[in-house]
C-alpha cells in the first residue's frame, strides 16, 4: 500500500498546476449614501480580476504588468455588470469614475485595485437600497464548486460620521438602511449594529467558509472514517473543535497568529498525516494518540479559520466582535455537522450491511483518497510559497 501512495504523491509534484484551497475571496466595499447618489470604493483583489479577465499569474505570484494593467482597465465594466443596485424594485444605472491602483504588490488575494463608482439617484432619498452581487459566477472554482466572492460593507450618510458593518455575500440580495425616512431627506435614528443581524450573517458566513474549505472536511473526514462508535467520533470531533476554538479566539484578538506560509502547508499536512495514520497505523484510531492528533492539528486550523473572519471582523464595536466570533465558530461547526453526522451515519449503515472482511480495505481505501487529496493541497501549498 505504501508504494502507491508515494508514487501518486510524486506523480502531483510533478503534474499539479497551481490552485486555491479556499475558493473564498474577501474584499471590501465603501458605501456613503448621499442625497443625489450613492457613492461607492470597491476593493477587487488581484487574484478576481485575474479570473474574471484571464490574467495568467505566474509561479512566484507575479502578473505581467501590460496585461495586468489592460485586465484592469477592462474589470471596469465587469465590476459595474456584475455588482446591482436598485430601490424599490428599479435598478440603478452606475458608473466607474476612477480606478487605483495598487502602491505595493502582494500575494495575488491581498493586491487590491480599488474601483470608485457612482449610482444617481432620482426623486427624494430611499430609505433603504438593495444590493446584490455574482462576481466570477461564469467561471467555477473547480468541478461542481463555485467561488465565494465576499464583501466587508461600511456604510455611512454624507451628512453623518456615524459608520456601520455589513457582509455582502456571494448572490444574496441584502437590503441596506441609507438612515434617512422613506422619501425624505430627514435623518433617521442613527443607525445601531444589530446583535441580531451581525450574528446571522456572521453565523452563515462562518457555514460558507466551512463547505466552501475542501482542505477542512478532508481533514474531518480522515477523523471520521476510521471511526467505529458514535461516542469515540464524539470524543475526536470534540478534540478538533476544542483546539479549533481556541486558536480562532488568540487570533482574533491579536494574542497569537502565524503567516498562511505556515498554515496553509500544514493543514494540507495534516489530512495527509491523517490519512495515512488510518492506513498504516489502524489501530491508533482508537487510541489517545488520536484524539492528541486531532487536537494539535485543530489549533493549526483554528489559525485557518481565522483567516476567513478577520477581514470581514475590521471595523466592528467590541460587543459586536464577540458576537461575530460566536456566530462565525457556531457556524464553523453547523458546517462541520452537516458533512460529519450523515458522513458517519453512511459509514456505519455500511459496517452493518458489509462482511467484516470487507470493513478495513473500504476505510482504507476511502482514507487513500483522502490522503492523495490532501497531498495534492501540500503540493500546491509548497509550490505557490517556494515555486518549483
Amino acid at each position: 500500500m505504501r508504494l502507491p501512495f508515494f508514487r501518486c504523491v510524486v506523480f502531483l509534484a510533478l503534474f499539479a498546476t497551481p490552485a486555491w484551497a479556499h475558493p473564498n475571496l474577501q474584499n471590501a466595499m465603501w458605501v456613503q449614501f448621499e442625497p443625489e447618489r450613492v457613492h461607492l470604493a470597491v476593493n477587487v483583489s488581484l487574484k478576481e480580476i485575474a479570473v474574471a479577465q484571464g490574467v495568467a499569474i505566474n509561479e512566484s505570484g507575479g502578473v505581467d504588468g501590460d496585461a495586468l494593467a489592460t485586465a484592469a482597465e477592462k474589470h471596469r465594466e465587469y465590476l459595474r455588470q456584475h455588482l446591482r443596485l436598485s430601490v424599490a424594485g428599479q435598478d440603478l444605472t452606475g458608473r466607474v469614475l476612477n480606478v487605483t491602483t495598487p502602491a505595493l504588490f502582494t500575494e495575488p488575494e491581498k493586491t487590491f485595485y480599488q474601483y470608485e463608482l457612482e449610482y444617481p439617484l432620482s426623486g427624494p432619498p430611499p430609505a433603504e437600497v438593495a444590493f446584490y452581487h455574482d462576481m466570477l459566477n461564469e467561471w467555477p472554482y473547480a468541478a461542481g464548486a463555485a467561488w465565494d466572492v465576499n464583501y466587508v460593507v461600511r456604510i455611512k450618510r454624507s451628512d453623518s460620521n456615524e459608520v456601520t458593518s455589513w457582509l455582502l455575500p456571494y448572490q444574496k440580495q441584502e437590503r441596506f438602511p441609507t438612515g434617512w425616512a422613506a422619501a425624505t431627506t430627514t435623518p433617521s435614528p442613527v443607525l445601531q449594529t444589530q446583535g441580531w443581524r451581525t450574528f446571522r450573517e456572521y453565523l452563515w458566513h462562518g457555514v460558507r467558509h466551512i463547505l466552501t474549505g475542501y482542505d477542512h472536511l478532508l481533514f474531518v473526514a480522515a477523523l471520521v472514517i476510521a471511526t467505529l462508535s458514535f461516542w469515540e467520533m464524539v470524543k475526536v470531533i470534540a478534540a478538533f473543535t476544542l483546539a479549533h476554538t481556541i486558536t480562532l479566539t488568540l487570533s482574533v484578538f491579536d494574542i497569537f497568529r502565524l503567516p498562511s506560509t505556515i498554515v496553509e502547508p500544514v493543514i494540507a499536512l495534516s489530512i495527509v498525516f491523517v490519512a495515512v495514520e488510518n492506513i498504516i497505523w489502524p489501530r491508533r484510531a482508537h487510541s489517545r494518540i488520536r484524539l492528541a492528533v486531532a487536537f494539535g492539528f485543530g489549533l493549526v486550523h483554528g489559525l485557518g479559520f481565522a483567516g476567513g473572519l478577520l477581514d470581514a471582523m475590521a471595523g466592528l464595536p467590541a460587543i459586536g466582535i464577540w458576537i461575530a466570533l460566536a456566530a462565525f465558530s457556531l457556524g464553523v461547526e453547523i458546517g462541520h455537522q452537516a458533512v460529519v453526522l450523515p458522513l458517519f451515519g453512511a459509514l456505519a449503515l455500511g459496517r452493518h450491511h458489509l462482511r467484516e472482511g470487507w470493513r478495513t480495505p473500504v476505510t482504507r481505501c476511502g482514507s487513500l483518497v483522502i490522503s492523495l487529496c490532501g497531498a495534492y493541497y501540500l503540493v500546491v501549498a509548497l509550490h505557490q510559497q517556494f515555486g518549483r
